[in-house]
């Protein structure tokens, strides 16, 4: 299951109260006729290769909890996966967010702490079409002042006896931004998003993973609560109203004799926004026996601002952003993850498993601070420490 909390990564700061989503690609001009065409094409292609199986019946019931830099996001999340004479697989996804934060947004918005609460529920398919393995997914997302739509189709297929797997998807959201104690205020933001994905065995032991994200997003790509400072007074933000974004990854992975793994990966991004960022990622798994597997990770990320990001304005612009997830900044993770398997096979269930993952995150922002420069003279710049916690159970059959 994904990490609700989306804290894992780039952005993790990412249940402050902005509305844009961390999209990580884009091409321009991206539309949803020319969406369409795309998966006519993948549909055309995928049924002329041998595909994947179905991916296998499961359920799992998981507590997920973010803490860091005045945010705390937690509650739990299920998933329920079903398949049909082997040739159609349906799942159920269900998050629930609970939502307090008193971010350094907030002060400089002059609002006050607030609470939220976020659901979310998705369903999805997988379909065997002769040689192809094609999936649809549709999610709605809806807290007090924000719905999301996103409705996904992809396809991957394998070639050359499965030694080579291709990928191809398109996503299309759209979503409606409110503003608490404001009824009149109504905005909405679009997004396009295409992935394609190339996956090569290399050797018995060494797999290669080529990855590329294109998204476009339009509309209100900004947060109605947050506040720019023009020479120390807050200001609304202004933000374009586009954005285009590319991502490339590039990871392996390495199997060893003695029941390990280890990966390697690097992904570059780059927007119209002129944010440019590097992640650099490396990772270690082990069995212990048959029933433990544990996994130890580090992930490094550095950007530079968007063109128009400042901490305090001195003149005005068309575009004035003081979103500090826009400013130069670096983060690092370090993770864990352990896994137990309570048996291998019991009546009807195939096997179950207890689940514990946990991330410690260190955010370092260059150019912006957490009070107003121009009334807080002194000081430095703002940086905090956060956490991710994930404990699930999951059971198959």
């Amino acid at each position: 299951m994904p990490n609700p909390a989306k804290a894992a990564g780039v952005g993790a700061t990412e249940m402050d109260r902005r509305p844009y989503r961390s999209w990580m690609a884009a091409w321009p001009g991206i539309s949803l006729c020319s969406g369409a065409l795309a998966w006519l094409v993948v549909l055309a292609w995928a049924s002329m290769v041998r595909a994947e199986v179905l991916t296998e019946d499961r359920s799992e019931g998981m507590y997920h909890r973010y803490d860091g830099g005045g945010v705390t996001v937690q509650g739990p999340a299920l998933l329920v996966r079903k398949d049909f004479k082997n040739k159609l697989s349906t799942s159920l996804v269900y998050y629930r967010d609970s939502i307090s934060a008193a971010s350094p947004d907030i002060y400089i918005a002059g609002a006050s702490p607030y609470e939220d609460t976020r659901n979310e529920i998705g369903v999805s398919a997988e379909y065997l079409y002769e040689n192809a393995l094609l999936n649809a997914a549709y999610i709605y997302s809806d807290e007090s002042d924000y719905r999301a739509n996103t409705l996904s189709f992809g396809s991957s297929y394998e070639v050359f006896g499965g030694l080579t797997k291709f990928s191809m998807g398109f996503s299309r959201g759209w979503d409606k931004v409110l503003e608490n104690g404001n009824p009149l205020f109504d905005e909405n933001a679009d997004h396009y998003n295409y992935t394609l994905g190339w996956n090569q065995v290399l050797t018995k032991d060494l797999v290669f993973d080529l990855d590329y994200e294109g998204i476009a997003d339009k509309g209100y790509l900004h947060s109605p609560y947050r506040k720019a400072l023009l020479q120390g007074v807050a200001v609304d933000e202004q933000y374009p109203s586009t954005r285009t974004s590319n991502a490339v990854s590039l990871s392996a992975i390495k199997y060893w004799d003695y029941g390990a793994s280890s990966y390697i990966k690097y992904r570059f991004y780059t927007d119209s926004w002129d944010i440019t960022g590097h992640t650099a990622e490396i990772g270690y798994s082990q069995y212990f026996g048959s029933k433990w597997l544990a996994d130890l990770y580090v992930r490094h990320y550095k950007q530079n601002g968007a063109s128009f990001y400042a901490n305090n304005f001195e003149t005005e612009q068309n575009y004035m952003a003081r979103d500090k997830e826009l400013s130069d900044f670096t983060s690092n993770t370090i993770g864990a993850k352990v896994s137990y398997k309570l048996f291998d096979r019991y009546k009807i269930l195939d096997a179950a498993t207890l689940n514990l993952a946990y991330d410690l995150l260190r955010f370092d922002y260059d150019g912006y601070t957490k009070r107003n420069p121009a009334t807080d003279a002194g000081q430095g710049n703002y940086s905090f420490n956060a956490y991710t916690l994930q404990a699930f159970f999951a059971v198959k059959y």
